[in-house]
């Protein structure tokens, strides 16, 4: 977890962290997906490190099912 640099994360900060493209995760933002995403002055996008690190273990837990 120490790729990531600050509490609060850019959308490409984030993709980068995930290998996805910065699109997917303002997708990710539109459905929902990033618990804690906040929107400053309209445009911008900033993603709580917390969410992240959450974020990752589900994905975690999800690989895990599969086998």
């Amino acid at each position: 977890m120490t790729n990531l640099p600050a509490p609060l994360l850019r959308p490409d900060e984030v993709a980068r962290f995930f290998s996805v493209h910065v699109n997917t995760i303002y997708e990710w933002v539109r459905e929902g997906k990033v618990p804690g995403a906040k929107r400053i002055g309209g445009k911008i996008i900033r993603i709580p490190r917390s969410s992240v690190i959450d974020m990752q273990k589900n994905v975690e837990d999800e690989e895990l099912s599969y086998f």
